[in-house]
This record gives structure tokens, sequence and C-alpha cells, in this order.
């Protein structure tokens, strides 16, 4: 049996609404679909980043993060297979470059840098050293400075009902030594595995040394970089400091060397804000 074949006929424009007003189902309304987008920390307070949210990074990852900060606005309203393309575009855009840091400190680094690009992409296992390896190279081909935040697993003690934290926050590491970042390039703090990346909220800021110095009050160790040169040359350059004593040359000359690279970071992070 087959069946017959539909026709059709052409309507003027008042027939058709003539039909409209007389479908018994007009009144009724599609429920509203949920727009799944990136969801949003509401505060990074924590960190003492009151003024801030943290932006979650999909698929998350440090090429995610690169991809974010080229252009925020799109990225945040991107479908997926958008994004997907977009962390494509990136990887293969910075291993290109790695052939541009011939001249550079990292000259010696390019294949790991472009080893650890793909490695990115395919999501492959990192281990801590491939996450700074990865951010320094970064860093130095985009004019940008990450500050990495990396939370330590928190041992805790419940005692009548409320939770006790024990040991340190975590880490707080840089892309590369502060005391060298350039005053025009951009800083960005991140999470270290690049799962989210701080937004300001309003226009209330603070110095970044007091934010530091409350940092490390707060339990994060906070991982100076250290000066190189003589046990002699450190403490001279020391000894012109506030809170320097003679008794300080007692130290060892790594502990020395860690605290003047402290001093000569906060110097600098006194004259930024965040």
């Amino acid at each position: 049996m087959t069946s017959s074949v539909k026709k059709y006929q052409n309507v003027s424009f008042k027939e058709l609404m003539s039909y409209a007003e007389n479908n018994p189902n007009r009144h009724l309304v599609l429920d509203s679909i949920e727009i799944d987008i990136p969801k949003e920390e509401s505060t990074l307070a924590k960190l003492g980043l009151d003024g801030y949210t943290a932006s979650i990074i999909t698929p998350s990852g440090v090429l995610g993060i690169v991809t974010y900060i080229a252009d925020p606005n799109y990225y945040y309203l991107a479908a997926q297979n958008i994004r997907t393309q977009l962390l494509i575009d990136t990887a293969t855009k910075l291993q290109q470059q790695t052939d541009e840091l011939k001249n550079t400190s990292l000259s010696r680094k390019r294949k790991r840098l472009y080893d650890l690009i793909g490695a990115a992409y395919n999501n492959s296992r990192f281990e801590d050293k491939d996450y700074v390896d990865l951010f320094h190279g970064i860093s130095i081909m985009s004019n940008t400075h990450f500050i990495l935040i990396k939370e330590a697993v928190q041992d805790k003690i419940e005692d009548d009902e409320k939770e006790q934290n024990t040991g340190v926050h975590g880490e707080v590491l840089f892309s590369s030594d502060p005391t060298n970042w350039k005053h025009d390039n951009p800083i960005w703090i991140v999470d270290y595995r690049g799962g989210w990346i701080a937004m300001p909220t309003d226009k209330e800021k603070s110095k970044m040394d007091v934010w530091f110095q409350a940092m490390e009050q707060s339990g994060w160790i906070v991982q100076w970089p250290e000066v190189d040169g003589t046990k002699m040359e450190i403490v001279e350059k020391l000894s012109v400091l506030p809170g320097w004593q003679e008794n300080d040359k007692k130290l060892s000359k790594d502990v020395l060397s860690f605290r003047l690279g402290r001093a000569l970071s906060m110097n600098l992070f006194a004259n930024r804000m965040l």
C-alpha cells in the first residue's frame, strides 16, 4: 500500500493569521532553557583577593589560561566546540613561537617547551616542574607574568563539630624571577594547574607587597627567588636594608640569599597594584 502524496497550497498572510488566532494552543509557551556557562567562584577571599572572582577554565589547563587571556569575553561566551578549536589554535601558535626562543635564556629548552605544549593539549600527566617550566616559557613568549597558586591538601581535625586546619595552605610560585619582571607586562594570578584565573570585580585595589605579607602570615609559603653571588656580596646588599642585624651574618648563605630575593621582590611589588 502506497501512501498518498501530500499536496501543498499557498495561503495569504491574512489566512495564516486567522489560523493562528484559532489555534487552541496559541497561549502555550516553551519552558526557559538554561544556558551552560562557566561557573564562577563568588570570591577568592581565602587568598585575600576580596575584589576578585575565580573564572573557571573549561577545559582546564595551562593552554586554557592562555586562550582565556587572549579574549576573556569571547572565551566566556564560546560554546564547547569553539573552545576546543581555540585550544588547537593556541597550541599551534605557541609551538611555532618556540622557534623564536633561539636567542633567549630558554634557547636550550625550546624542544622541551614544544613537547610540553603538545602534552598539555593532550592532557598528559604533568609533574610539578612541568607546570613551572611551561608557565615560564609562555610568560616569555607572551610578555606576561604569572603568580601561581598551588593549594595544599589540608589535614583537618574535627573538634566540637568545627574543622581546624593544620599545616600550611599551600605555595605561591612565580613563572619567572619577579625581580626581573617588566612593569609594563600584565600580571595574572592563576591556579597552578590551570583550573581558574582570578578576575577583578571592582575598582578597589591594594598594593601587591601588602597582599604577599598577608599571604605569608595566613600560612602560605611564597617561593621567593634566591639571589646569586658570594655570601659577602649578599651580606653587603642586605646590610643597607631595614631590619638587618649584625648577628645575621652568621646565617647560612642559602638563608641570606632567600632573604635578599624576598626583599628585592617585595620592593618591586610595592610599586604594583593587585
